[in-house]
């Protein structure tokens, strides 16, 4: 289905729009440029004024902190007169969403060029480490003069977002220049379905603007249909972040990783990866019950975020508790009567202590934060347990469960039973890890589904 270009009165209402939030905003805009770095790095190319490429192709710069894994997925130069793939990538998220996509999409169109753009610092930092070899730039604000101006400096032959951002002048302009645009890997919350119904028009226009959409899962499509978006643009197609798991009995470094923080062999380790602000009371008030009977068994807590590891260390000692860091291995906090409770609170080394666990506690569940990744410690064949907050995975989380690969629990009397079962019955555990593995399996598949999008969407 070909894009549609929107009518004159639709974008130039949006555009009315941003003149009248710009007048309002422009002062604390400002403030923002003065204050904080995030927002002058790369502020000319947010203007519009990203790398200008002409018919032929100019190669990326690989950046400083190329990783090993970006060299793997380094192609040879490609060939002057092949398309150009213009692929954006919100934050960290999205790059590692199109992880296992821009390698295939490199191998189904060898004489293409891929350019890559990303809206947040951390983001654009992220893809050059992991696509050293690409043109990585920011994404133009949503202002009609930036667009234009980043439209004809690029000149892609199409354009690819992943799990995309909704700017209607971007989308607008591009279907008018008769660039496809395709969104890929797309999910949609209902916050902000509620928030774009009272736009409703302009979204409609927005999402059928659009070549073709490949959602998620089910739910998403019915969400955009709901907005009034084309159904025969929208197919189903999966989340490509599964692509990229790999499945291992162990990861490199986690037995070091063992030895420093003194985790003994035969202590059972219960994980609790990437929690949220206010979870450790219920972790902990669980733990201290379950360690009546296995007093051997050592909890490492990971905060999601740098900001919450010094309130995760307050409320081990307020629990009364010893408490070892990570990132101060021979500093001991507090009681030294019982082993003490690891905080993971360093970045990078999640998936280590995942390989240490018996059983782990997805994080960011027992609030409305929606919960964190279980298919990372699925992939390793850990047992999941989590809160009754999983709704960013409406689709992996009632998978895992009804595959018996997990067990969701209400507060601390729930977890601690479901622990104390888990310890008692190592066979139990052994079984929901392979089931997760099951589970995770099933679920790939989405980037070679998505690469048939793309080349339905453009005709190939």
């Amino acid at each position: 289905m070909e894009a549609k270009r929107p009518n004159i009165l639709c974008s130039l209402l949006v555009n009315v729009a941003y003149a009248l939030a710009a007048v309002v905003a422009w002062p604390y805009y400002l403030f923002l440029l003065a204050t904080r770095k995030k927002y002058r790095s790369g502020m000319t190319e947010r203007w519009g004024f990203v790398p200008k490429f002409g018919k032929g192709r100019e190669q990326g710069k690989a950046a400083a902190e190329e990783t090993d894994e970006a060299r793997r997925v380094r192609r040879p130069a490609a060939q002057s007169d092949g398309p150009r793939f213009w692929v954006h990538c919100i934050s960290v998220g999205e790059v590692e969403a199109a992880r296992t996509f821009i390698p295939a999409l490199a191998e189904a169109y060898p004489g293409a060029e891929i350019v890559l753009s990303t809206t947040t610092m951390t983001g654009r930092r992220r893809a050059r480490a992991r696509f050293g070899d690409l043109s990585v730039f920011h994404f133009p604000i949503d202002l009609w003069p930036c667009v234009r101006r980043a439209l004809k400096r690029v000149k892609p032959s199409a354009v690819i977002q992943v799990e995309s951002e909704w700017w209607p002048n971007f989308f607008f302009m591009a279907a008018r220049r008769n660039i496809p645009v395709v969104c890929v890997n797309v999910r949609i919350t209902e916050r902000s379905a509620r928030r774009y119904r009272h736009i409703r028009p302009v979204m409609r226009a927005t999402f059928n603007a659009c070549a073709a959409i490949g959602v998620q899962a089910e739910l998403y499509r019915d969400r955009l249909l709901a907005l009034g978006a084309d159904g025969g643009r929208i197919r189903i197609t999966g989340q490509m972040k599964h692509d990229g798991v790999t499945f291992a009995d162990d990861v490199e470094g986690s037995e070091d990783l063992a030895r420093e923080m003194k985790i003994e062999p035969g202590e059972p380790v219960l994980v609790a990866g990437s929690t949220g602000p206010g979870e450790e009371q219920t972790l902990l008030a669980a733990y201290q019950q379950v360690r009546r009977m296995y007093p051997r068994l050592r909890l490492v807590i990971v905060p999601r975020r740098p900001e919450n590891f010094d309130a995760a260390a307050e409320s081990v000692l307020a629990a009364g508790l010893g408490v070892v860091r990570r990132s101060h291995t021979t500093e001991w906090q507090g009681s030294k009567l019982l082993p003490p409770v690891i905080l993971g609170d360093t970045m990078g080394e999640l998936m280590k202590w995942y390989a240490l666990a018996d059983i782990v506690f997805v994080g960011r569940s027992l609030s409305a934060l929606g919960g964190s990744n279980p298919m990372e410690p699925g992939s390793l064949a850990k047992p999941l347990l989590w809160g009754p907050e999983m709704f960013n995975f409406p689709v992996e989380a009632p998978a895992l469960l009804e595959a018996g690969a997990a067990r969701q629990v209400a507060g601390a009397e729930e977890l601690a039973d479901a622990l104390a079962d888990l310890l008692t019955h190592p066979d139990r555990r052994r079984q929901m890890g392979q089931a997760a593995r099951r589970t995770i399996r099933k679920m790939q598949g989405a980037t070679a589904r998505t690469i048939d999008l793309v080349r339905d969407a453009l005709g190939d």
